[in-house]
């Protein structure tokens, strides 16, 4: 398994001078170093999550969202069981997406059961993108987070700026 830490640091709990330059230039968050240890003392119970990459973690009130790739052809019914069992050990809220390079497949693995009915991107005129994630007004209060949280979810874990539209069925 892959971490945005060395497997030292994982283990050990301390972070050697490479990983607190990391830390200490904002390219790693507290919140990648606690999700590297709790993936790399699960690796030894799960040997598949070997070849799987953990690439931003983000804590949004009281849910955590971790972005990872890998483990050919990314095995949803593992990253579910393991999303479940880390939500239990640490009683909060915590989903486990897959790394893709929609926003509309990434916004739904955040915010199910409620559903995403499209995505449309808007060209600002300076060369810069914005895009509308379209949702039906009923699934507002099916969402496990407001949505200036996921947008500012979608904002940290791609760089993207998302504006969620809630529009009648």
């Amino acid at each position: 398994m892959k971490t945005p830490i060395c497997f030292f640091c994982a283990k050990s709990g301390v972070l050697c001078p490479r990983c607190q330059e990391k830390m200490d230039k904002g390219e790693i968050t507290e919140a990648d170093v606690e999700v590297s240890k709790w993936f790399i003392n699960y690796e030894a119970k799960n040997p598949q999550l070997k070849d799987y990459v953990i690439h931003k973690t983000v804590r949004i009130g009281k849910m955590m969202i971790i972005m990872v790739s890998g483990g050919g052809g990314a095995n949803r019914a593992l990253l579910m069981k393991l999303s479940k069992q880390l939500s239990d050990e640490q009683r909060m809220s915590i989903r486990i997406v897959e790394k893709t390079s929609s926003i509309k497949k990434l916004l739904e693995q955040i915010v199910t059961p409620a559903r995403v009915m499209g995505a449309n991107t808007v060209w600002l005129p300076d060369g810069s993108w914005e895009s509308t994630i379209r949702m039906p007004r009923s699934d507002n209060r099916k969402m496990p987070l407001d949505t200036k949280a996921a947008e500012e979810a979608i904002k940290i874990l791609t760089g993207e700026v998302v504006h969620i539209v809630f529009e009648p069925n």
